[in-house]
């Protein structure tokens, strides 16, 4: 019996991703699981592209980047502005997140597998479309 990955259905994921080779894998696994992918290298680059966009699903950041905004600065205030859930993704495992920020968001640590990152995508996902239906 295999460890099938969560399948996408053509979500837009917004990946934010200061390495490009990390991204690039990332972006590889996510398209392969069946999201659509956009790519983000900063939190500044991707708030312009969440003002510019109405067709993110999901944010999928990594916590530590370079600039005056790590990932969870960015998921705040995606979530504020405009509704958008999160999914952080780091391999300091809780040190990088401040203990009263980790239940607001799902983690997804470094490194993960495929199945992974396919099962905690649609977990996030499933979850707000639970949450718009109440």
């Amino acid at each position: 019996m295999t460890n099938e990955p969560a399948r996408g259905n053509g979500e837009m994921i917004l990946l934010v991703e200061d390495q490009k080779e990390v991204g690039d894998i990332a972006e590889d696994m996510l398209d392969a699981l069946g999201y659509n992918v956009l790519r983000a290298a900063d939190a500044t680059e991707a708030l312009s592209i969440i003002e510019e966009r109405g067709d993110i699903d999901l944010l999928l950041t990594d916590i530590v980047m370079p600039g005056s905004m790590n990932g969870t600065d960015l998921a705040m205030k995606a979530r504020e502005e405009s509704g958008l859930r999160a999914v952080l993704v780091t391999g300091y495992a809780d040190k990088a997140i401040p203990s009263d920020q980790f239940e607001r968001f799902d983690v997804l640590l470094k490194p993960f597998r495929m199945d992974e990152l396919g099962q905690r995508i649609r977990a996030a996902l499933d979850a707000e479309k639970r949450a718009g239906a109440d």
